[in-house]
């Protein structure tokens, strides 16, 4: 109950940053933060545990991290598993989302969360065998580019969520379907997708 506490006492304080659409989220063809459902990712770790899908070690990464409330719910989660070794880092390129986490909510990760402030697109996410995000960019071009990139760079037996299964089909280039359906999918909470 301690860790709900936690959670809510996150969320509520997340709420409080009200950011909307702009012309430089219009311009850049990319989404402003929208508060993903949480509700999908209870015991998400454990559903994955069970699947064996984690491995001792998670290096996982929220591209376009936001406000981290989808991570730190993980994080959360994660003290769960004391024999594994977690580590969390959250990408994100948008200097109010950053500031706020800093100032307001880095408090609760004590000490647990790599920030970095740059762009998904020039990250290496090879390193990462636990990649989430949702949805960054509202064009299928530049999304479809983003999802070939995790898809090329994850890791071998890391696992992905937030891909969505209908726009590959519907607009990603052949190399990314065929890259797609390469990957192994197993409905959890949440779409999960795993590299072979």
């Amino acid at each position: 109950m301690v860790e709900s506490s936690i959670l809510n006492d996150y969320l509520e304080s997340s709420y409080k940053l009200q950011v909307s659409d702009s012309d430089e989220f219009i311009e850049s063809g990319e989404w402003y933060y929208i508060q993903s459902n949480i509700k999908n990712n209870i015991g998400l770790l454990k559903s994955l545990q069970s699947n064996n899908l984690l491995p001792d070690e998670i290096n996982m990464c929220d591209a376009g991290i936001g406000l981290g409330t989808i991570l730190f719910d993980l994080y959360l989660q994660s003290k769960e598993f004391t024999d594994k070794k977690f580590t969390f880092t959250g990408i994100e390129k948008y200097k109010i989302y950053l500031d706020y986490l800093n100032n307001n909510l880095i408090k609760y990760w004590d000490n647990q969360l790599e920030l970095i402030h740059d762009d998904i697109m020039n990250q290496d996410f090879s390193k990462y065998n636990f990649i989430y995000f949702y949805t960054p960019f509202r064009t299928s071009d530049k999304l479809m580019s983003f999802y070939l990139k995790i898809v090329n760079e994850m890791p071998k037996g890391g696992i992905v969520i937030g891909l969505d299964h209908y726009r590959i089909q519907t607009y990603g280039s052949p190399e990314l379907i065929e890259k797609f359906r390469k990957l192994k999918y197993y409905n959890l909470e949440n779409q999960v997708f795993q590299k072979l």
